[in-house]
Order: structure tokens, then sequence, then C-alpha cells
């Protein structure tokens, strides 16, 4: 069995306590619990996060290795963001503090193109 599956249901943060929005950059109609999927190349964005240099991006390092969506690796629980200011300073890495529980990756590589 993989790792769940991000949705936009789903809350991350920077490590700072700085809360992360998603806003999707592809458009499909495939849904996970019934919201849209968090792809790896989607925008994220940090407010509220009271570092010096603050979080104002994540970008992801990895996504899911089963299940892609037009063409795009999906979010899992063990997916790597790093948090960065501004200037694109690291400032460590994103935390996923919830998400759906009731979809994984499935256990053969799986491409949804819809």
């Amino acid at each position: 069995m993989g790792n769940f599956l991000l949705n936009t249901g789903s809350i991350i943060m920077c490590p700072h306590g700085g809360l992360v929005s998603h806003s999707s950059t592809t458009w499909t109609t495939y849904r996970i619990s019934g919201r849209p999927p968090m792809l790896q190349t989607d925008l994220y964005m940090v407010s509220g996060c009271p570092f010096p240099s603050p979080c104002t991006s994540v970008q992801w390092v990895t996504g899911s290795t089963m299940l892609v969506v037009k063409g795009i690796p999906v979010l899992t629980v063990a997916s790597v963001g790093i948090s960065s200011s501004a200037s694109m300073i690291p400032n460590g890495p994103a935390i996923i503090s919830s998400t759906q529980l009731g979809e994984s990756e499935p256990d053969s590589f799986t491409s949804i193109n819809e």
C-alpha cells in the first residue's frame, strides 16, 4: 500500500508556522476524496511566516512515483518540499500537518490524463 495522497483539503505549513496555500496550474477532472489533487508543479505560496527572512513559497522536490496526472506527479505525505524566502533562500522543509486518509498511491504505476 502506497502513501496517502494530498488534495486541496490538505494542510501544509512552513517550518516556522506559516500557512501554505495551493494554486493549481494544471486543470484536471481527477479527484482525490472529492477534491482536486495537489501536483508537484502547482504554485505553493506561504503567508504568515514569522521568520526574520519569511518563507514565501514552497518548491516540491519529490512527488509520487506511482501516480501522475497529465504527466505531473501527485504529492503524497512522503513528498519533500522546501520553503524559501522571497529571494529564494531555502528556509527548511515544508510540514504536511494533515491530509485525507481515504486514498493512497496505487500499487502499480498509473497515469491519468483527465
